[in-house]
Protein backbone atom coordinates (compact mmCIF):
# COMPACT_ATOMS: atom_id res chain seq x y z
CA UNK A 1 0.00 0.00 0.00
CA UNK A 2 1.43 3.42 -0.92
CA UNK A 3 2.79 5.39 2.03
CA UNK A 4 0.42 8.29 1.38
CA UNK A 5 -2.67 6.05 1.68
CA UNK A 6 -1.29 4.49 4.84
CA UNK A 7 -0.76 7.93 6.31
CA UNK A 8 -4.31 9.00 5.46
CA UNK A 9 -5.80 5.90 7.16
CA UNK A 10 -3.70 6.43 10.27
CA UNK A 11 -4.77 10.07 10.38
CA UNK A 12 -8.40 9.04 10.11
CA UNK A 13 -7.94 6.60 12.98
CA UNK A 14 -6.21 9.22 15.06
CA UNK A 15 -8.93 11.74 14.24
CA UNK A 16 -11.35 10.13 16.67
CA UNK A 17 -9.77 12.02 19.55
CA UNK A 18 -7.11 9.31 19.77
CA UNK A 19 -9.67 6.73 20.87
CA UNK A 20 -9.96 4.95 17.55
CA UNK A 21 -6.19 4.79 17.15
CA UNK A 22 -5.85 3.37 20.68
CA UNK A 23 -8.42 0.65 19.85
CA UNK A 24 -6.51 -0.13 16.67
CA UNK A 25 -3.19 -0.42 18.53
CA UNK A 26 -4.79 -2.58 21.23
CA UNK A 27 -6.16 -4.92 18.57
CA UNK A 28 -2.60 -5.71 17.47
CA UNK A 29 -1.56 -7.00 20.87
CA UNK A 30 -1.66 -10.70 21.87
CA UNK A 31 -4.94 -11.92 23.33
CA UNK A 32 -3.03 -13.49 26.22
CA UNK A 33 0.78 -13.15 26.30
CA UNK A 34 0.98 -15.97 28.86
CA UNK A 35 -1.08 -18.47 26.84
CA UNK A 36 1.31 -20.26 24.51
CA UNK A 37 -0.87 -23.34 24.03
CA UNK A 38 -0.83 -24.36 20.38
CA UNK A 39 -4.05 -24.08 18.41
CA UNK A 40 -4.34 -25.69 15.00
CA UNK A 41 -5.78 -23.20 12.53
CA UNK A 42 -6.89 -24.26 9.06
CA UNK A 43 -6.92 -21.94 6.05
CA UNK A 44 -8.88 -23.56 3.26
CA UNK A 45 -8.05 -23.04 -0.39
CA UNK A 46 -9.76 -19.88 -1.65
CA UNK A 47 -10.29 -18.26 1.77
CA UNK A 48 -9.93 -14.50 1.58
CA UNK A 49 -8.58 -12.15 4.21
CA UNK A 50 -12.05 -11.35 5.55
CA UNK A 51 -12.90 -15.03 6.07
CA UNK A 52 -9.54 -15.72 7.68
CA UNK A 53 -9.93 -12.73 10.00
CA UNK A 54 -13.42 -13.87 11.00
CA UNK A 55 -12.15 -17.38 11.75
CA UNK A 56 -9.31 -15.95 13.85
CA UNK A 57 -11.79 -13.90 15.87
CA UNK A 58 -14.08 -16.91 16.36
CA UNK A 59 -11.15 -18.91 17.75
CA UNK A 60 -10.31 -16.03 20.11
CA UNK A 61 -6.94 -15.40 18.45
CA UNK A 62 -7.64 -11.75 17.63
CA UNK A 63 -9.93 -9.08 19.06
CA UNK A 64 -11.46 -7.64 15.93
CA UNK A 65 -11.73 -9.13 12.43
CA UNK A 66 -12.17 -5.76 10.71
CA UNK A 67 -9.05 -4.28 12.31
CA UNK A 68 -7.05 -7.42 11.47
CA UNK A 69 -8.13 -7.07 7.85
CA UNK A 70 -7.10 -3.41 7.97
CA UNK A 71 -3.72 -4.39 9.40
CA UNK A 72 -3.32 -6.88 6.58
CA UNK A 73 -3.85 -4.11 4.06
CA UNK A 74 -1.55 -1.69 5.83
CA UNK A 75 1.25 -4.26 5.87
CA UNK A 76 0.53 -5.20 2.22
CA UNK A 77 -0.38 -8.79 3.14
CA UNK A 78 -4.01 -8.70 2.03
CA UNK A 79 -4.49 -11.60 -0.37
CA UNK A 80 -1.12 -13.18 0.48
CA UNK A 81 -2.36 -15.71 3.03
CA UNK A 82 -1.56 -19.33 2.25
CA UNK A 83 -3.76 -22.37 2.55
CA UNK A 84 -2.75 -25.02 5.03
CA UNK A 85 -2.63 -25.87 8.70
CA UNK A 86 -0.90 -23.48 11.07
CA UNK A 87 0.00 -23.76 14.74
CA UNK A 88 -1.00 -20.51 16.40
CA UNK A 89 -1.44 -19.33 19.98
CA UNK A 90 -3.09 -16.52 21.91
CA UNK A 91 0.34 -15.25 22.88
CA UNK A 92 0.93 -14.12 19.28
CA UNK A 93 0.43 -10.51 18.22
CA UNK A 94 -1.52 -9.65 15.07
CA UNK A 95 1.75 -9.07 13.20
CA UNK A 96 3.09 -12.44 14.36
CA UNK A 97 -0.13 -14.10 13.16
CA UNK A 98 0.16 -12.34 9.81
CA UNK A 99 3.78 -13.43 9.45
CA UNK A 100 2.91 -17.04 10.26
CA UNK A 101 -0.13 -17.18 8.03
CA UNK A 102 1.80 -15.85 5.04
CA UNK A 103 4.59 -18.40 5.47
CA UNK A 104 4.63 -22.07 4.53
CA UNK A 105 2.16 -24.34 6.26
CA UNK A 106 1.50 -28.02 6.63
CA UNK A 107 -0.56 -29.41 3.78
CA UNK A 108 -4.22 -30.10 4.42
CA UNK A 109 -4.62 -33.81 3.83
CA UNK A 110 -5.80 -36.92 5.60
CA UNK A 111 -2.29 -37.75 6.75
CA UNK A 112 -2.14 -34.66 8.97
CA UNK A 113 -5.62 -33.91 10.25
CA UNK A 114 -8.51 -35.83 11.75
CA UNK A 115 -12.01 -34.42 12.08
CA UNK A 116 -14.17 -35.66 14.93
CA UNK A 117 -17.52 -34.70 16.36
CA UNK A 118 -18.61 -34.64 19.98
CA UNK A 119 -22.44 -34.87 19.88
CA UNK A 120 -24.53 -32.84 22.32
CA UNK A 121 -25.31 -34.84 25.42
CA UNK A 122 -22.25 -37.11 25.30
CA UNK A 123 -20.65 -37.79 28.66
CA UNK A 124 -16.94 -38.04 29.36
CA UNK A 125 -16.70 -41.75 28.72
CA UNK A 126 -18.68 -41.53 25.49
CA UNK A 127 -16.32 -38.78 24.30
CA UNK A 128 -13.37 -40.98 25.21
CA UNK A 129 -14.92 -43.81 23.21
CA UNK A 130 -15.38 -41.60 20.14
CA UNK A 131 -11.75 -40.46 20.32
CA UNK A 132 -10.31 -43.93 20.84
CA UNK A 133 -12.37 -45.17 17.91
CA UNK A 134 -10.67 -42.50 15.77
CA UNK A 135 -7.30 -43.63 17.07
CA UNK A 136 -6.60 -40.22 18.56
CA UNK A 137 -6.13 -41.30 22.18
CA UNK A 138 -5.97 -44.41 24.30
CA UNK A 139 -8.25 -44.77 27.30
CA UNK A 140 -5.47 -44.57 29.88
CA UNK A 141 -3.96 -41.31 28.57
CA UNK A 142 -7.36 -39.69 28.10
CA UNK A 143 -8.59 -40.50 31.59
CA UNK A 144 -5.26 -39.47 33.11
CA UNK A 145 -5.46 -36.06 31.42
CA UNK A 146 -9.14 -35.71 32.31
CA UNK A 147 -8.34 -36.34 35.96
CA UNK A 148 -4.87 -34.84 36.36
CA UNK A 149 -4.08 -32.65 33.35
CA UNK A 150 -3.16 -29.01 33.96
CA UNK A 151 -5.70 -26.72 32.27
CA UNK A 152 -5.86 -23.03 33.10
CA UNK A 153 -9.43 -21.79 32.70
CA UNK A 154 -11.51 -19.63 35.03
CA UNK A 155 -14.45 -22.04 34.98
CA UNK A 156 -12.22 -24.81 36.40
CA UNK A 157 -10.99 -22.73 39.34
CA UNK A 158 -13.36 -24.26 41.91
CA UNK A 159 -13.84 -27.69 40.33
CA UNK A 160 -13.09 -30.50 42.81
CA UNK A 161 -10.43 -33.01 41.80
CA UNK A 162 -11.42 -36.47 40.66
CA UNK A 163 -12.04 -38.55 37.54
CA UNK A 164 -15.20 -36.62 36.63
CA UNK A 165 -13.86 -33.09 37.18
CA UNK A 166 -14.11 -32.19 33.46
CA UNK A 167 -17.52 -33.80 32.92
CA UNK A 168 -19.77 -31.26 31.21
CA UNK A 169 -16.98 -28.94 30.05
CA UNK A 170 -15.72 -30.76 26.94
CA UNK A 171 -17.86 -28.74 24.58
CA UNK A 172 -19.87 -30.67 21.95
CA UNK A 173 -18.66 -29.52 18.55
CA UNK A 174 -16.93 -30.69 15.35
CA UNK A 175 -13.16 -30.30 15.61
CA UNK A 176 -10.16 -30.69 13.34
CA UNK A 177 -6.93 -31.69 15.07
CA UNK A 178 -3.55 -33.04 14.12
CA UNK A 179 -3.35 -36.80 14.46
CA UNK A 180 -0.57 -36.42 17.00
CA UNK A 181 -2.38 -33.79 19.10
CA UNK A 182 -2.57 -36.22 22.01
CA UNK A 183 -5.05 -36.37 24.87
CA UNK A 184 -3.91 -33.09 26.45
CA UNK A 185 -4.12 -31.11 23.21
CA UNK A 186 -7.54 -32.49 22.30
CA UNK A 187 -9.03 -31.93 25.75
CA UNK A 188 -7.58 -28.42 25.86
CA UNK A 189 -9.14 -27.67 22.47
CA UNK A 190 -12.59 -28.65 23.74
CA UNK A 191 -12.15 -26.72 26.99
CA UNK A 192 -11.05 -23.67 24.98
CA UNK A 193 -14.26 -23.87 22.97
CA UNK A 194 -16.31 -23.90 26.18
CA UNK A 195 -14.28 -20.95 27.48
CA UNK A 196 -14.93 -19.04 24.28
CA UNK A 197 -18.69 -19.60 24.38
CA UNK A 198 -19.30 -19.21 28.12
CA UNK A 199 -19.45 -15.43 28.16
CA UNK A 200 -18.65 -13.14 31.08
CA UNK A 201 -22.34 -12.35 31.54
CA UNK A 202 -22.96 -16.06 32.21
CA UNK A 203 -20.54 -15.97 35.15
CA UNK A 204 -22.43 -12.94 36.50
CA UNK A 205 -25.83 -14.55 35.94
CA UNK A 206 -24.81 -17.77 37.69
CA UNK A 207 -23.52 -15.80 40.68
CA UNK A 208 -26.76 -13.79 40.75
CA UNK A 209 -28.70 -17.07 40.94
CA UNK A 210 -26.48 -18.36 43.73
CA UNK A 211 -24.95 -20.99 41.45
CA UNK A 212 -21.35 -21.89 40.72
CA UNK A 213 -20.45 -22.36 37.07
CA UNK A 214 -20.39 -26.10 37.71
CA UNK A 215 -23.90 -25.93 39.23
CA UNK A 216 -25.16 -24.12 36.13
CA UNK A 217 -23.57 -26.68 33.82
CA UNK A 218 -24.95 -29.50 35.97
CA UNK A 219 -28.46 -28.10 35.60
CA UNK A 220 -27.84 -27.60 31.87
CA UNK A 221 -26.73 -31.22 31.53
CA UNK A 222 -30.03 -32.45 33.01
CA UNK A 223 -31.93 -30.18 30.63
CA UNK A 224 -29.82 -31.41 27.71
CA UNK A 225 -30.64 -35.04 28.39
CA UNK A 226 -34.30 -34.55 29.29
CA UNK A 227 -35.47 -32.16 26.56
CA UNK A 228 -35.43 -32.67 22.81
CA UNK A 229 -36.59 -29.29 21.49
CA UNK A 230 -35.25 -25.76 21.84
CA UNK A 231 -38.65 -24.48 22.95
CA UNK A 232 -38.85 -26.92 25.85
CA UNK A 233 -35.43 -26.33 27.37
CA UNK A 234 -36.28 -23.12 29.31
CA UNK A 235 -39.59 -24.68 30.37
CA UNK A 236 -37.79 -27.79 31.63
CA UNK A 237 -35.36 -25.55 33.50
CA UNK A 238 -38.32 -23.81 35.15
CA UNK A 239 -39.67 -27.17 36.34
CA UNK A 240 -36.37 -28.22 37.90
CA UNK A 241 -35.88 -24.89 39.65
CA UNK A 242 -39.48 -25.03 40.93
CA UNK A 243 -38.77 -28.45 42.41
CA UNK A 244 -35.65 -27.15 44.11
CA UNK A 245 -37.61 -24.23 45.58
CA UNK A 246 -40.16 -26.52 47.25
CA UNK A 247 -37.50 -29.02 48.40
CA UNK A 248 -38.80 -31.66 46.02
CA UNK A 249 -36.71 -34.43 44.50
CA UNK A 250 -35.63 -33.59 40.94
CA UNK A 251 -36.42 -37.17 39.84
CA UNK A 252 -34.55 -36.85 36.57
CA UNK A 253 -34.50 -40.10 34.60
CA UNK A 254 -31.39 -38.79 32.88
CA UNK A 255 -29.47 -38.97 36.15
CA UNK A 256 -30.37 -42.68 36.44
CA UNK A 257 -29.21 -43.28 32.87
CA UNK A 258 -25.89 -41.69 33.82
CA UNK A 259 -25.51 -44.10 36.74
CA UNK A 260 -26.34 -47.10 34.54
CA UNK A 261 -23.69 -46.04 32.03
CA UNK A 262 -25.67 -47.34 29.06
CA UNK A 263 -28.93 -46.05 27.57
CA UNK A 264 -32.02 -47.95 28.64
CA UNK A 265 -35.35 -47.38 26.91
CA UNK A 266 -37.46 -47.87 30.03
CA UNK A 267 -36.28 -47.53 33.61
CA UNK A 268 -37.53 -49.88 36.31
CA UNK A 269 -38.40 -49.01 39.89
CA UNK A 270 -35.28 -50.93 40.91
CA UNK A 271 -33.20 -48.59 38.74
CA UNK A 272 -34.52 -45.59 40.63
CA UNK A 273 -33.41 -47.17 43.92
CA UNK A 274 -29.74 -47.55 42.96
CA UNK A 275 -27.64 -45.94 45.66
CA UNK A 276 -25.57 -43.18 44.10
CA UNK A 277 -25.10 -39.47 44.81
CA UNK A 278 -26.24 -38.95 41.21
CA UNK A 279 -29.61 -40.61 41.91
CA UNK A 280 -32.02 -37.68 41.94
CA UNK A 281 -34.84 -40.05 42.92
CA UNK A 282 -33.12 -40.62 46.29
CA UNK A 283 -31.15 -37.45 46.94
CA UNK A 284 -32.49 -33.90 46.88
CA UNK A 285 -30.82 -31.07 45.06
CA UNK A 286 -28.56 -31.15 42.04
CA UNK A 287 -26.35 -34.18 41.45
CA UNK A 288 -22.66 -33.74 42.40
CA UNK A 289 -21.74 -32.64 38.89
CA UNK A 290 -22.80 -32.61 35.24
CA UNK A 291 -23.98 -35.83 33.63
CA UNK A 292 -23.04 -34.86 30.06
CA UNK A 293 -21.69 -32.06 27.88
CA UNK A 294 -24.61 -29.69 27.20
CA UNK A 295 -24.93 -27.34 24.23
CA UNK A 296 -25.08 -23.58 24.78
CA UNK A 297 -28.87 -23.58 24.34
CA UNK A 298 -29.19 -25.81 27.40
CA UNK A 299 -26.71 -23.69 29.37
CA UNK A 300 -28.67 -20.57 28.48
CA UNK A 301 -31.89 -22.30 29.55
CA UNK A 302 -30.28 -23.13 32.91
CA UNK A 303 -29.30 -19.48 33.37
CA UNK A 304 -32.47 -17.95 31.91
CA UNK A 305 -35.28 -20.37 32.80
CA UNK A 306 -38.92 -19.91 31.92
CA UNK A 307 -41.00 -18.42 34.72
CA UNK A 308 -43.72 -21.03 35.19
CA UNK A 309 -45.46 -22.93 38.00
CA UNK A 310 -44.94 -26.43 36.59
CA UNK A 311 -43.72 -29.20 38.86
CA UNK A 312 -44.31 -32.23 36.64
CA UNK A 313 -43.63 -33.38 33.10
CA UNK A 314 -43.97 -36.57 31.13
CA UNK A 315 -43.31 -37.54 27.52
CA UNK A 316 -46.22 -36.55 25.30
CA UNK A 317 -48.62 -39.13 23.92
CA UNK A 318 -47.53 -37.85 20.48
CA UNK A 319 -44.33 -39.86 21.03
CA UNK A 320 -42.35 -37.19 19.21
CA UNK A 321 -39.99 -36.48 22.09
CA UNK A 322 -41.93 -33.49 23.39
CA UNK A 323 -43.43 -33.33 26.88
CA UNK A 324 -46.62 -32.40 28.65
CA UNK A 325 -46.04 -30.08 31.60
CA UNK A 326 -48.34 -29.60 34.56
CA UNK A 327 -48.57 -27.89 37.94
CA UNK A 328 -51.18 -30.35 39.21
CA UNK A 329 -50.34 -33.94 40.14
CA UNK A 330 -53.70 -35.27 38.94
CA UNK A 331 -53.07 -33.69 35.54
CA UNK A 332 -49.66 -35.30 35.50
CA UNK A 333 -51.20 -38.73 36.17
CA UNK A 334 -53.61 -38.24 33.25
CA UNK A 335 -50.74 -37.20 30.98
CA UNK A 336 -48.73 -40.21 32.12
CA UNK A 337 -51.63 -42.57 31.41
CA UNK A 338 -52.02 -41.06 27.93
CA UNK A 339 -48.31 -41.62 27.26
CA UNK A 340 -48.43 -45.23 28.48
CA UNK A 341 -51.48 -45.89 26.33
CA UNK A 342 -49.75 -44.45 23.29
CA UNK A 343 -46.65 -46.58 23.90
CA UNK A 344 -48.78 -49.70 24.24
CA UNK A 345 -50.67 -48.89 21.05
CA UNK A 346 -47.44 -48.24 19.16
CA UNK A 347 -46.07 -51.62 20.21
CA UNK A 348 -49.23 -53.50 19.32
Amino acid sequence: MPVIILSVILLLLAGGGGGAYFIYQTSLKPMDPADSAEISFVVEQGMGTASIAQALEEQDLIRNAFLFKLRSRLTENDGKYKAGIFLLSRSMSADALISTLTSSAADIDDSNVVRFTVPEGYNLRQIMGALTEKGLVDEASFMDEAENGDFDYDFLADIPSGPDRLEGFLYPETYEVFKDAGAHGIIDRMLAQFDKLFQSEYYDKAAEMGLSVRDAVTMASLIERESKTAEERPVMAGVFYNRLKVDMLLQSCASIQYILGEPKEFLTEADTRIESPYNTYLHKGLPPGPICSPRMASIEAALYPDDNDYLFFVVSEKLDGTHNFSADYDKFLKDKAAYQKAVKAAGA
